[in-house]
């Protein structure tokens, strides 16, 4: 039997990533094979997904990719599973769009055709639970396949609550969490702790603390389905070689990214800029983002930075992403000081105490480039904490910001490199990153 479901929530920090991480963990331990997906544009969350399935976990997000592209990978995540456990993003309304919530957990629950566990922070109420759960259901139109209540304070507070909820609407209450249980992880600016800095006992006390909590089994027979057809691609022989850094400092990918450039002919190879890995070969070099200014002192000694930058000069296509960006830049300003990068861009960057920018964009290009014509543009996403100081030279991108229309600038440019601090879906219909890829 296959089973699909989407672990959503009413707010941020209700519980659902450390309860989707349980849940996948537990499937896998019980000898399942699991398929992990996530809601939008997150990197990390799906890196946790990851590790607790032992599988390729895949974002799924209706901003950056059509509806249909959402459903192929959907479907092709799904190929040889036992079932399919998506985490959502935000609350669960929360999109792009208050008409019709486009982006948010419940579209992607609608494009794909996948009911909901809803995670409900019950602290501090208890009946107006109800309310929040009837209203979810009502305003995203969704199925919600039952309810897990967290922040739940004693024995009488549990009861209180699904009384309400099973009293006031048609969800079934499948669980509830302790108070304060969900704080398992430590976090970091851009979120929780990267998979790469977590162990296997951390992923096993989700799976414990999941399995106790929270009826599995009788939420298994509630999200039985048809496992979704998958449309396999003809292998294409590589005849070009692509580069992509992958180390602690830089592991923020898309894995469909990685599969697009498989299909367009490239033997994709890891390199660590940390171990100062050299990139051979290379007919295109993806530096993408991760947490550069943690380790500044030692991409600064790494000869991979001299190695990209004498790349760059040769005119070899490199194209990066904010962390990326901050490693062709000068130097990195952090609290310990100024460490050297690759030089490739004429700036520097400074860490901030305050976020810079979060949010879908629309980047357009304001000059021709590598990327494609002037006017083509893209639907990317934005999310950093660092700032470009010290350049001069023009920008590739104007960028408009989907929800309020702001408009900003990003995108550099050097021979054949490409920077920018946004984020780009490689599915995406828009032809910008294609356009760079297949010249």
């Amino acid at each position: 039997m296959f089973s699909s479901f989407m672990i959503a929530a009413d707010k941020s920090g209700s519980g659902k990533t450390t309860l989707t991480t349980g849940i996948i963990r537990y499937l896998t331990r019980t000898g399942r094979t699991v398929a992990p997906f996530k809601c939008g544009p997150d990197y990390i969350d799906t890196l946790h997904l990851e590790r607790a399935s032992g599988r390729k976990a895949y974002n799924l997000d209706s901003v950056m990719l059509s509806r249909g592209t959402v459903c192929n990978v959907y479907a092709h995540g799904c190929d040889g599973a036992d079932a399919a456990v998506i985490e959502g993003v935000m609350g669960v309304l929360d999109g792009v769009s208050h008409t019709d919530f486009k982006g948010s957990s419940a579209d992607i629950a609608a494009v794909t055709n996948v009911p909901c566990v809803l995670v409900v922070d019950c602290s501090g109420s208890s009946y107006t639970a109800a309310a929040v759960v009837r209203g979810i259901t009502e305003l995203g139109r969704m199925r919600i396949a039952g309810v897990v209540l967290n922040n739940i304070a004693s024995e009488r507070h549990a009861l209180l609550v699904r009384s309400a909820v099973e009293t006031h609407t048609d969800c079934k209450v499948l669980g509830t969490l302790p108070k304060n249980s969900e704080n398992l992880l430590g976090s970091r600016h851009l979120g929780i702790k990267t998979a790469m800095e977590i162990d296997e006992s951390y992923l096993d006390a989700c799976a414990d603390f999941a399995s106790a909590n929270v009826d599995i089994d009788g939420l298994l027979s509630l999200c039985s389905a048809e496992r979704p057809a998958c449309v396999q691609e003809p292998a294409v022989k590589p005849d070009r070689v692509a580069y992509v850094a992958y180390d602690k400092a830089f592991q923020f990918y898309y894995n469909s990214n990685m599969e697009f450039l498989t299909s367009q002919g490239f033997d994709v190879k890891f390199f660590s800029p940390l171990a100062g890995d050299g990139i051979d070969g290379a007919d295109f070099v993806y530096i993408g983002g991760g947490y550069p200014e943690l380790y500044a002192k030692e991409l600064s000694e790494s000869r991979t930075a001299k190695i990209i930058k004498d790349y760059a000069e040769s005119g070899g296509k490199l194209y990066a992403e904010c962390g990326g960006l901050m490693f062709l830049s000068r130097g990195i300003h952090t609290d310990s000081g100024f460490f050297q990068m690759s030089g490739v861009f004429d700036c520097e960057t400074r860490m901030c105490a305050r976020r810079q920018a979060l949010g879908y964009v629309s980047a357009e290009l304001v000059k021709d480039c590598i990327m494609g014509n002037r006017g083509q543009s893209n639907i990317g996403h934005e999310f950093h904490y660092s700032a470009m100081e010290g350049y001069s030279g023009e920008y590739a991108y104007e960028l408009t910001r989907i929800t309020d229309g702001k408009k900003s600038s990003d995108g550099l440019i050097y021979k054949n490199t490409f920077a920018a601090y946004t984020h780009l879906h490689f599915l995406c219909d828009n032809p910008l990153i294609k356009n760079m890829i297949r010249s």
